[in-house]
């Protein structure tokens, strides 16, 4: 008798694990309703998540669609697979080097997101993330993005997304205007980004998501397009808290010089500037090639002040107090642009006589304004290195301070609000660059091991294992913000919130601390912000004196 008790227990038990294993694996591959139909999606292979992707969250914008609203995904019959990835949006530039793109396939028709969520029931936190690459590269697909061990880590729900880039996201004509119902034009990539939010908050309760817990992050033109949302009334509601990862508030054009630059590239593409179906016709492959190789030093893309999407830049919106105000978690990197230093051959070889004199030419400042930044960043406590002050002048002028300067516009109008800087460099590309732009990314997204960062990473000369700490500490961080507001946590060295009369910030390196963000920094940021409001922006200026391109 005895026996038999113990047999029925061993096959009640089995009976149990093998129910809870096909409704985990359930979980993954029963098909998921949306919108538009069912899609299947499947199990991730290197840990217990589940994922979905290549989600089409707006229709194809070809066709007649090219320099439209996103409109809504028609409907299809059937369970659609959501096995692989969807085609990255069309783009030429550096950050092809980097995407390591597994769809290997690019096209207009890119309007596709990805998910991940535990292998679990419940109801989670979304994390929904833009890429970065400057508004003309990048991709949600890119394996240093992938959301699966943030998933699983932090039991949340992990959303990627592709948003159309450069001259098919962000060309501004006065035809494209007038035949728009909201009259807007130039921001169609900015718009994609607000349909994918509208789309996650109406369909990812299916997916284990929850609709009233949405964080948005994004770093570099992603940073740059969480201040958007923070600013455009098209987003209210769509999200509860946000983080801007080297970004920046100021990032925003004129429809006079967005219609300036439409009228070049159209005569540089033998159309004329109201003739939309000419324009419409030509190959996206076509449209490249003209902007690449023949515009790149004069045109900018990004968001247009078209009083539809942005009606005024998102940091002066912020700065009135009528934005999508809710928790902020803002920061940047200590040396974001010192690489672009050292490949330039005349910012590493100025000598100390002519540090004034070369920053009137590069930066594009008057001689008066030369020798006020020489005071702000004297050369005696810079190991009188031009190069590196120049280094420091640029991280402040192209992304330190619009970040900075953007955290303390939403400081004014709540407490929920966090100030970092990323300092850990560790060792890569056989020498030490400094905390470069974008070098957070792995320690966020724990993917120190993936392309392009096992590639850059891979001279770790024995410190794996403090960087593995540092991404599960920042992981934490980011995590807990998502779930609370909040970014502190049991076991994590307490951060404190940013207000404007003690101004706090988290530093990010072997050994995360607090300190204070000095005096100096205040005052270089000042100067920064009074230039923007009399000057093209900065990173307009940089990026046209250089060639660089973030």
């Amino acid at each position: 008798m005895r026996r038999i008790t113990k047999i029925m227990a061993l096959t009640g038990l089995l009976a149990a694990l093998f129910t809870h294993a096909s409704r985990a694996e359930d979980i993954c591959t029963t098909p998921v309703k949306t919108g538009s139909g069912m899609v299947r999606g499947s199990h991730e292979t290197t840990n217990d998540t589940c994922v979905w992707r290549g989600i089409p969250y707006a229709a194809p914008p070809v066709g007649e669609l090219r320099w439209k609203a996103p409109q809504p995904m028609p409907k299809w019959e059937g369970v659609r697979p959501a096995i692989e990835f969807g085609a990255r949006c069309t783009q030429k530039g550096i950050m092809e080097y980097v995407n390591f793109d597994p769809s290997e396939k690019m096209s207009e028709d890119c309007l596709f997101l990805n998910i991940w969520r535990p292998n679990k029931p419940g109801k989670f936190p979304v994390m929904f993330w833009i890429h970065g690459g400057g508004y003309t590269g990048g991709t949600g697909n890119t394996s240093m993005y992938w959301g699966d061990r943030m998933a699983q880590a932090g039991e949340v729900v992990v959303v990627t997304i592709n948003y159309r880039l450069g001259i098919l996201g962000f060309l501004a004509l006065p035809a494209l205007r007038d035949e728009d119902p909201n009259q807007s034009v130039g921001s169609y990539g900015s718009l994609d980004q607000v349909a994918a939010l509208k789309w996650v908050k109406d369909n990812i309760a299916n997916f284990g998501g929850d609709p009233e817990n949405i964080t948005i992050f994004g770093e570099s033109a992603g940073g740059w397009s969480v201040c958007s949302m923070l600013a455009t009334p098209l987003a209210k509601g769509l999200f509860h808290k946000a983080i801007i990862q080297s970004g920046g508030c100021e990032t925003s054009a004129s429809l006079e010089k967005g219609f300036e630059q439409g009228k070049v590239f159209a005569e540089k593409l033998g159309c004329q500037p109201d003739d939309l179906a000419c324009l419409r016709k030509l190959p996206d492959r076509k449209l490249l090639k003209v902007v690449n190789s023949e515009l790149a030093g004069g045109f900018v893309f990004g968001p247009h002040l078209d009083g539809y999407f942005l009606k005024d830049s998102p940091l002066a919106v912020i700065r009135s107090g009528k934005f999508n105000n809710v928790p902020l978690i803002a920061g940047f990197n200590k040396n974001e642009t010192d690489a672009l230093v050292i490949l330039d051959k005349t910012l590493k070889q100025t000598t100390p006589d002519q540090y004034q004199k070369v920053m009137t030419d590069y930066f594009d400042v008057s001689p008066e304004e030369a020798e006020k930044l020489a005071g702000l960043y004297p050369l005696s406590e810079l190991d009188n290195s031009p190069p590196k002050a120049y280094g420091m002048i640029a991280t402040d002028a192209s992304l330190a301070c619009p970040t900075y300067l953007g955290l303390v516009a939403s400081a004014n109008h709540q407490t929920n609000v966090y100030l970092y800087r990323f300092e850990y460099h560790g060792q890569y590309w056989k020498r030490s660059l400094g905390t470069v732009h974008s070098l957070e990314l792995p320690f966020v997204f724990d993917t120190t091991d993936r392309p392009p960062w096992s590639i850059m990473l891979k001279n770790r000369g024995g410190h794996e294992q403090e960087m593995k700490q540092l991404s599960r500490s920042m992981q934490d961080y980011w995590l807990n913000f998502a779930k609370t507001g909040n970014p502190n946590g049991p076991g994590l060295q307490n951060w404190p919130a940013f207000k404007p009369d003690s101004q706090q910030l988290m530093v990010f390196d072997v050994n995360i601390r607090s300190e204070a963000f000095g005096k100096e920094s205040q005052a270089r940021c000042r100067f920064w912000d009074e230039y923007t409001k009399h000057h093209a922006q900065v990173f307009e200026t940089m990026g046209a004196k250089s060639g660089a391109k973030k």
